[in-house]
């Protein structure tokens, strides 16, 4: 649904090379500031006329600071809507390090339709978007690309709408930015920056003319868990919205129709709901939406704000997020209860734009009665409980009575995971355990999302892939039924850890021990050393994000006869203002019981809450990782 044109080709390459841990061996050989290509010049000429479409010629210089970026703008892509916008190449040439300067030929310009990336569930997303792409060449460290592109809008998402925003990507070293956009003084345009852009407004002829200048963007590598850079790179932006109110009332201009309640539409929400009302009602058409209308994504031209009307989606048995949320407004109106769609974006940023405008990429519904969000795009979410990447946003309510809102936050106590071990440690080292997972919210999205696609009889390599950091083993688990989306999911788990210690003199344990399911961690052995990523650095220039909410654990652990205990770790029991720890060990009877429980506050916490949250992660991983040790008697 983004319409965001921010340079996304060189920022997605350069982020690759980061993360794939290259960018050390490179950052010397780019000079200070660590960048693969610079931009050394760009300029944008947008003239928008009264229906909203617009003309958009761009003149950029681009180098090549290392190899890897030479390959990263070989060939150079931009994209663009085949039924909205045509795109041509005005001229391009390359001058190389030496100073020889190569046309490139016409050949190597080519149109082509642009590949759509799956969903981040993996699910198709289908569009009628082409690619227009420019070979490069011989292109190579230190070369520059010169170009000229002219790119034609042909029409508006809306009639008489006009929104963009520019600006380089956060990894992206540029220089010398230059945009203006001319448009009639009755658009009534609106324009905005952050990040260190320089605005002049000037009218003229019955027009009014914008031009933002941008001297340089050094490129920024933040540590991880930093939210998305959408909440903190350098943009300029213009826009005709007056206000987000008016940008949910044209949604809602095209979308309102899309969710009649048809003759169809009013069979299968009666068969669904039978005799039931209200919030039951709810619950029981949200979880057959979510399980029976398949995700697929639909970006085909001003599809990308317009759903396709509910009956065609009941009919077809899939749509993307408008298409769901559609849905869902309808079959709920069947049964007299008002859903409103909701505009959202599925990201870890969490601010919108210093002006209104088009840029979201997700919609989900909101019930006015209930007070509560619904997304049924994803099969295993709680009704009333958003996704990991839903909550704590800025969102538009569209609907009869636009406005801003913001989603539910972390709220720990409806995104728990609780776990109790029994565990047993025999005098060959051999650890056996049982245990069980109560989980709410995002955590049981999780494991109900694990459990509907990992067949039973994958359970054991599931348990064995979860015990590796620990010392591996095998075992299996039971878990609860995974469609049942109004109820905490359970998990029963049985394994045993062969030389899990070394039972001696003396002995050395650590706790707790088991096979814990944590959603994005994957190699950790439980949910919190995963947030050593987060409390890294000392202090934080950007927010960080820590979707956690509430993990409790308690485990108790049989020793082997005759060991008592030499050392255990103090309790600690912290409240600061990002949340609570807590954390005891006692033993007695030949067995060692431990009680943990973290807490967080907050999903994003900005550089002023960070201090607080690095010490109660501190004070909780000194604590985990301080041995457990006893002696023989």
């Amino acid at each position: 649904m983004s319409s965001r044109s921010l340079k996304s080709t060189l920022a997605c390459v350069i982020a690759l090379a980061v993360v794939a841990g290259i960018g050390a061996a490179r950052a010397a050989d780019a000079g200070a500031s660590g960048a693969d290509v610079r931009v050394l010049s760009f300029y944008a000429d947008v003239r928008v006329r009264p229906s909203g479409a617009y003309t958009d010629q761009q003149t950029q210089v681009i180098q090549a600071l290392t190899r890897t970026g030479a390959q990263s703008l070989n060939p150079y892509q931009e994209e663009y809507s085949k039924s909205m916008a045509t795109m041509r190449v005005e001229s391009a040439y390359i001058v190389t390090r030496d100073g020889r300067r190569i046309d490139i030929p016409a050949a190597d310009i080519v149109e082509r339709p642009a590949p759509a990336p799956p969903g981040s569930d993996g699910s198709p997303i289908y569009d009628n978007n082409m690619m227009l792409s420019v070979g490069l060449p011989g292109f190579n460290k230190g070369d520059i690309l010169h170009l000229k592109t002219l790119k034609t809008q042909r029409k508006a998402y809306f009639p008489r709408q006009f929104f963009d925003v520019w600006g380089p990507a956060e990894n992206e070293s540029a220089r010398q930015q230059t945009i203006v956009v001319r448009g009639p003084a009755g658009m009534h345009l609106y324009a905005a920056q952050r990040g260190g852009w320089t605005i002049a407004r000037s009218t003229a002829g019955g027009g009014v003319t914008f031009t933002a200048t941008l001297a340089a963007h050094h490129a920024e590598f933040p540590g991880t868990s930093t939210v998305d850079p959408s909440d903190y790179s350098p943009v300029f932006e213009v826009t005709s919205f007056p206000s987000w109110a008016a940008v949910g009332a044209a949604y809602w201009s095209t979308a309102q129709r899309k969710a009649a309640v048809t003759p169809l539409v009013k069979q299968v929400a009666d068969q669904i709901a039978g005799k039931l009302h209200g919030w039951n009602a709810v619950k029981a058409l949200y979880m057959w939406e979510s399980q029976h209308i398949h995700y697929i994504g639909l970006e085909l031209g001003v599809g990308g704000y317009v759903p396709i009307s509910a009956n065609t989606t009941l009919r077809t048995g899939y749509g993307d997020c408008k298409q769901h949320s559609t849905l869902l407004e309808a079959l709920l109106a069947a049964r007299g209860i008002r859903a409103d769609p909701v505009l959202i974006n599925w990201n870890d940023g969490f601010n919108l734009l210093p002006l209104p405008g088009l840029d979201f990429n997700h919609a989900i519904d909101y019930l006015p009665k209930y007070h509560v969000f619904l997304d049924t795009t994803g099969e295993f979410e709680t009704p009333g409980q958003l996704a990991i990447g839903e909550r704590d946003k800025e969102v538009v309510i569209s609907g009869p009575h636009p406005r801003l809102a913001r989603t539910p936050g972390a709220e720990a106590t409806h995104n728990r995971l609780v776990y109790e071990a029994t565990l047993h440690l025999a005098a060959n080292g051999t650890l056996s355990g049982s245990a069980h997972m109560t989980t709410s919210g995002w955590w049981a999205w999780f494991n109900r999302m694990i459990f509907s696609e990992v067949p039973p009889g994958a359970y054991g390599r599931l348990m064995n892939m979860l015990l590796t950091p620990s010392g591996g083993g095998s075992g299996t688990f039971r878990p609860g039924n995974p469609t049942v989306l109004d109820q905490p999911m359970r998990v029963a788990a049985t394994w045993s850890t062969p030389a899990y210690a070394l039972p001696g003199k003396t002995l050395s344990v650590p706790l707790p021990a088991g096979p814990y399911l944590v959603p994005s961690m994957a190699g950790t052995d439980d949910p919190v050393s995963a947030l050593t990523a987060v409390i890294g650095p000392v202090d934080r220039r950007h927010s960080v994000i820590t979707y956690l909410g509430e993990v409790e654990w308690h485990s108790t652990l049989t020793l082997p006869s005759g060991y008592v205990p030499t050392y255990l770790p103090p309790g600690e029991n912290l409240h600061n203002a990002a949340g609570t720890f807590i954390y005891s060990v006692h033993a007695g009877d030949g067995a060692v019981s431990a009680s943990y429980q973290l807490e967080l506050n907050h999903i994003a916490y900005t550089p002023a809450q960070y201090p607080a949250l690095r010490a109660l992660l501190l004070t909780d991983l000194r604590a985990q990782r301080a041995p457990l040790v006893f002696h023989h008697i």
